[in-house]
């Protein structure tokens, strides 16, 4: 049987080789880039280097915990201490007489004693021998204390998102590790730990937090002149002159100054209305960009969980998109009611009970899935006003079309109910 479909043979058949139109340097626009400068954080960056005081006496710094919400800037103020660090000690080789190796593990992809372990091992001795799995707790140990012994030196850890970490153990070996002189002497490892939960250091077990005796800062979201003025300073980087205009800008620091301070997050933004922008033809990033590209996360988003719902409640759901869809703003639960109960019979199914029902309206909201709304009380109550958080309410009906199991509701009609 011959095909008519034509065999790809090129790699320009399937990838797309142009310059672009607005980007200049994409790369700056991702979490692992860390700036020359920092906006809005020195106040931050001196209280962190007050740890490294006592170098200058022949001390040893202190441990510390970093709290702050997620894109405050506790992991680049803290990567672009280390930098620092660096560069301070090149510069004034009399503060430490052997190397310091600066060691950053992200224990949210790296979490178990082993693989943290062997990370650190791998940081010091990137020709170490020893197999990452296959050897018991005190075997990594003792290849670091090795390493460590080899090396000549001193280690700064930054175990970031450390709340992560099962093993308490692990702290407190590192912690203590100059006092049961496994290292070599006037040798130290300073341990920073970067965490969210405010209340990290109370799950401490109590050997652990006297051991490590930690120096805590927490760190404040940023706000809208810091995230416009950290915007900015992106963009004269990462894209042509002229691409981004300061509307949008303002428009992306506003909407995550208002969402938690999230600098990280509007860095993302940002990328994702640039790609919308590209991706349609545009030789400008526009705020109306942003709101496109918004509306399509939260669409993507929406889908899946909507994707991963039960048959029933995925059936209620398409009963509230096919109200919308009529044009509606709102809906209310008789209707999407009687409606779910003409697509069980049309599906053969038997309907859940309408108290039933009104629970999956309670779920719905707090997942999301529709928008908050009232309930009214007494004889005749229900939920009224009910709403879906995106526009492209077709979009998301579709996508449960997409599952041939409910192909054939495509075309029920919607009455008055």
């Amino acid at each position: 049987m011959e095909s008519n479909e034509r065999e790809i043979s090129r790699y320009d058949e399937i990838f797309k080789v142009k310059s672009s139109t607005i980007f200049k340097d994409s790369s700056v626009l991702y979490s692992s880039y860390i700036p020359e400068k920092l906006i809005g954080r020195t106040k931050e960056i001196q209280d962190l280097a007050s740890l490294f005081d006592l170098l200058n006496s022949g001390g040893y710094p202190s441990n510390s915990l970093i709290y702050g919400k997620t894109g405050s800037g506790k992991t680049v103020v803290t990567r672009f201490l280390l930098r620092m660090l660096g560069d301070l000690l090149d510069d004034n080789p009399f503060l430490l007489d052997h190397p310091l190796i600066r060691i950053y593990i992200p224990c949210k992809t790296v979490s178990t004693t082993n693989a943290i372990l062997y990370d650190i091992l791998k940081q010091i001795d990137p020709y170490t021998k020893v197999a990452r799995k296959g050897h018991p707790m005190p075997y990594y140990y003792k290849a670091i204390w090795d390493a460590v012994t080899v090396k000549n030196a001193s280690l700064v850890i930054v175990l970031d998102e450390i709340d992560r970490i099962i093993d308490q153990d692990l702290l407190y070996n590192f912690s203590r590790a100059g006092e049961m002189q496994v290292i070599p002497y006037k040798h130290f490892i300073c341990l920073i730990g970067i965490t969210n939960d405010l209340n990290f250091k109370k799950q401490l077990d109590h050997r652990v937090e006297s051991s490590m005796n930690p120096i805590e800062f927490v760190f404040t979201p940023y706000n809208f002149e810091q995230i416009a003025l950290i915007l900015k300073e992106r963009v004269d980087l990462a894209f042509k002159e002229g691409a981004v205009p300061e509307d949008t800008i303002y428009s992306c620091a506003r909407y995550s100054s208002q969402d938690q301070g999230d600098a990280r997050k509007a860095i993302d933004h940002l990328k994702m209305a640039a790609v919308y922008a590209e991706e349609n033809g545009f030789s400008q990033v526009l705020p109306e960009h942003l709101d496109a590209a918004l509306e399509l996360m939260d669409i993507d988003k929406i889908q899946a969980l909507v994707q991963s719902l039960p048959h029933h409640e995925k059936l209620v759901y398409l009963a509230i998109l096919k109200l919308l869809n009529t044009g509606k703003q709102n809906t209310n639960s008789q209707a999407v009611t009687a409606l779910y109960n003409k697509l069980c019979n049309e599906m053969g199914t038997k309907p859940l009970h309408r108290t039933t029902i009104s629970t999956k309206f309670n779920e719905f909201q707090l997942a999301g899935l529709i928008c908050p709304t009232t309930v009214k009380r007494g004889k005749g109550g229900g939920w009224n006003d009910i709403r879906v958080s995106v526009q492209d309410t077709k979009a998301l009906e579709e996508s449960i079309y997409d599952d041939c199991m409910y192909e054939d509701l495509k075309d029920i009609r919607v009455g008055y109910f």
